[in-house]
């Protein structure tokens, strides 16, 4: 399953003559690692006084983009 492949092996066989993976499993990662610091930078803000105000949203942020991955 390319979920539990390590980046050197997911690269070894987007590399290789194999169909699978291709643009489509590229294209999830890429979106996966959109979304991991999207949730970062929630995490990173909630928390810190400036950003109080928004804090409820930044959470709602945050848990959509770790759903997303």
């Amino acid at each position: 399953m390319l979920i539990d492949m390590t980046i050197a092996d997911f690269l070894a066989k987007l590399a290789s003559n194999s169909p699978a993976p291709g643009g489509g499993s590229v294209s999830a990662l890429a979106v996966a690692n959109a979304a991991a610091l999207c949730e970062m930078v929630c995490n990173l803000t909630i928390g810190k006084e400036k950003y109080q105000e928004a804090e409820k949203e930044l959470d709602t942020i945050g848990r959509t983009a770790a759903a997303l991955q």
